[in-house]
């Protein structure tokens, strides 16, 4: 055992943990990079808090400072931490491991305990920091869609339950302008999870909160995976790469580039989404000519397609509204490919499926029996459904059978999947453990496979929004549900370019074509960051007071048609600094989720991306209405690149390649039309 005061060192060359004992307390007191500054604050830190389930139902809550500490062990490369917890008249025991091997820059957590007879953990929250310094210019990246950056202060913080759109991956990352820390859960069966990350004037508190499956007969509890917590030089794109290498060792991970995957050559020759919204002879005649207008390969997102009014009555989408299996046919005879919207996770109380067919039986369930009710713009109560039960599961696989072979429609949308936050279901007849865990992943994949089965050649489904976890099993992701409250950043693509397909960027309020900045930044931020463009009604679009916008839009969707094999296919390398004499431009905008939000960016931005075949481009998007000239650095060693060697250099327009040359050195000027992008091909 250690006196207080006492320092207990792990280090690996590169990073350094000092633990120490206080009044008999466990603290973590210093967290640093080989040569790189101290990230903790002094002051006590809990480590743990556990929450204990009684034989007869009642729960208590203890903290790792409440508990003793009856041992220390050194088992290089790690430290075994065991506390002993007094539960009423009998005793458990708590043990965290903290590994940390050698020229490794991660140290990786684990949490266990042993307990009495019919005791269980419901709650775990594990690892806590509460000391991480608040330095000047500390920034935060969260998995929240795109992802999003928060500049620390006193008061900001970030809340995201994992899997949904708020934490679409398991990790975080704090940085100034030198390092970071990166905190990982490095959990490849994705179980039921929370961050949280709150600054305050003492310092920044990071906690992760576990919701385990609660077993019937185990007296030992294990957190099913490990956290990675380190030290990484750079900002969120290289916190980025750590997180990166991880997921290559899970199942949705490891399923291989788009390339490979058995997605119809249609989902990835698609570079514009229109989003037809309600009855066919609304939508047809209009759609038919943003067709023509844009010119591209593009794909339909039809909403309100059903005769029962949106968010109500779900799931009986049948029968659709007259008319609309005759306009998906004259759209595809245009060209265009049709994916109406279906609920994958919630039904009315009101329809027969709750009522004639028992799905009251198939809600997911909370601990005083009441099924979760969630209310949307319909004002309608609807209820959240179990994925794990099996008829759910044949409900929504059958409603898209039948979308496919009575409608002849090309995908079908499965809202809410890969967006809504998962939650715990505590009924014993759905065959799962109760609690959490990684049930409801588990049952939406059983779902998508049984969808999977079902689908004919050439045929797809997508859903909401990118919560990691199902990425092998859509053929790709609607991405608009980022907030606007912080900036947003490419943290997705920088983990998961090349491996899955994104369409659409961010809602687009009313006003945002009016206004115009709002619409060309969202636009403009997508097509550098890869995604399927668009994802607006053909009216809008096409109203006569849009004109600079569709022409914008045009522009940038003609243009994406040369960079497939990059922005469908390829590996995203991060933003580029473009120079020049053009203005920032500066507004104001509606948020996603009410409210406003300041724009201020400049006229010309630009990203780096690298082909499978390893040829890097610089793709550059001008949101001003004249023609500026560019200037950028080639990141030709990022990509891997002798810049000794003689290379090529392709300009691609919205028409097509304009001006090859001989790239001579590892930087270019380059002119790009006024509401316009160019695409820079660099091939040695």
């Amino acid at each position: 055992m250690l006196s207080d005061d006492t320092d207990l060192l792990l280090s690996s060359g590169k990073l350094t943990l000092a633990f120490a004992l206080c009044e008999g307390r466990l603290n973590l007191k210093g967290f640093a990079r080989a040569g790189g500054c101290e990230w903790l604050n002094e002051g006590p830190g809990e480590l743990w808090k556990i929450e204990f389930l009684s034989p007869d139902g009642e729960k208590f809550e203890l903290a790792g400072d409440e508990a003793s500490l009856a041992d220390i062990a050194s088992i290089p490369p790690a430290l075994k931490f065991t506390w002993t917890v007094r539960l009423r008249d009998e005793t458990a025991s708590v043990v965290v491991t903290v590994r940390l091997d050698k020229d490794d820059s991660l140290s990786y957590w684990s949490l266990e305990a042993d307990l009495p007879d019919a005791w269980r953990i419901v709650r775990a929250d594990f690892p806590i920091t509460s000391n991480i310094k608040l330095r000047e210019n500390l920034k935060l990246a969260a998995p929240n869609g795109w992802g999003m950056e928060y500049a620390m202060a006193p008061g900001v913080g970030y809340d995201g339950i994992y899997p949904s759109c708020a934490a679409a991956m398991q990790f975080v990352a704090l940085y100034d302008r030198h390092e970071g820390i990166y905190i990982g859960a490095h959990d490849p069966k994705a179980n039921h999870k929370r961050f949280r990350v709150q600054a305050e004037e003492s310092g920044v508190a990071f906690t992760l909160v576990n919701y385990p499956s609660i077993p019937k007969d185990h007296h030992t509890f294990r957190l099913p995976f490990e956290v990675a917590i380190g030290v990484f030089i750079g900002d969120y794109y290289d916190a980025a790469q750590i997180y990166r290498e991880f997921t290559y060792t899970t199942r949705w991970g490891r399923a291989g580039p788009v390339s490979k995957r058995p997605i119809p050559q249609w989902v990835k020759a698609t570079d514009l989404w229109l989003r037809p919204d309600g009855s066919p002879e609304d939508n047809v005649e209009v759609t038919r000519r943003a067709l023509k207008y844009f010119g591209v390969t593009t794909s339909l997102h039809w909403y309100r397609w059903h005769v029962i009014p949106y968010d109500t009555l779900y799931p009986e989408y049948f029968p659709p509204l007259p008319g609309f299996v005759e306009g998906v046919q004259a759209l595809q005879n245009e060209g265009a490919h049709v994916m109406p919207y279906i609920n994958g996770r919630l039904c009315d109380p009101n329809s027969a499926t709750w009522n004639d067919e028992g799905g009251s039986k198939w809600a997911a369930l909370q601990e005083d029996g009441e099924p979760y009710t969630e209310v949307y713009g319909s004002k309608v109560p609807l209820n959240v459904m179990c994925p794990f039960t099996e008829e759910w599961q044949s409900k929504i696989a059958g409603i898209v059978d039948r979308l496919i072979r009575e409608c002849g429609v090309d995908g079908v949308y499965i809202d809410q999947i890969a967006a809504a936050y998962a939650v715990q279901c505590f009924d014993p007849s759905h065959g799962h453990s109760i609690g959490g865990g990684s049930f409801w992943v588990e049952g939406y994949r059983k779902m998508l496979d049984r969808v999977r089965t079902l689908l004919p050649e050439d045929r797809m489904i997508t859903s909401e929004e990118n919560a990691e976890c199902w990425i092998d099993q859509f053929d790709a992701l609607l991405l608009v549900n980022t907030h606007t409250d912080h900036p947003p950043i490419p943290l997705f693509p920088a983990v998961y370019s090349g491996r899955t397909i994104n369409f659409g960027f961010m809602y687009l309020p009313a006003d945002d074509l009016e206004r115009s900045l709002p619409f060309r930044v969202k636009m403009g931020r997508g097509f550098l960051w890869g995604t399927q463009i668009g994802w607006i009604q053909p009216a809008r679009i096409m109203a006569p007071d849009a004109v600079n916008e569709a022409e914008f839009l045009r522009n940038l969707a003609r243009c994406r048609r040369f960079g497939h094999e990059f922005f469908t296919f390829g590996r995203f390398l991060g933003p580029v600094d473009a120079r020049g004499d053009f203005p920032q431009l500066k507004g104001v905008a509606t948020g996603s989720f009410g409210g406003e939000y300041e724009i201020d960016v400049p006229a010309v931005m630009a990203c780096a991306w690298q082909s499978e075949a390893g040829d890097l481009a610089v793709a550059l998007v001008n949101l001003s209405d004249r023609r500026e000239s560019v200037s950028i650095e080639f990141p030709l060693e990022k990509a891997g690149l002798d810049p000794a060697e003689e290379s090529f250099v392709d300009l691609y327009d919205p028409e097509g390649l304009c001006s090859p040359a001989k790239l001579r050195s590892t930087s270019a000027r380059i002119e790009v039309a006024q509401r316009s992008a160019v695409i820079a091909v660099v091939r040695n």
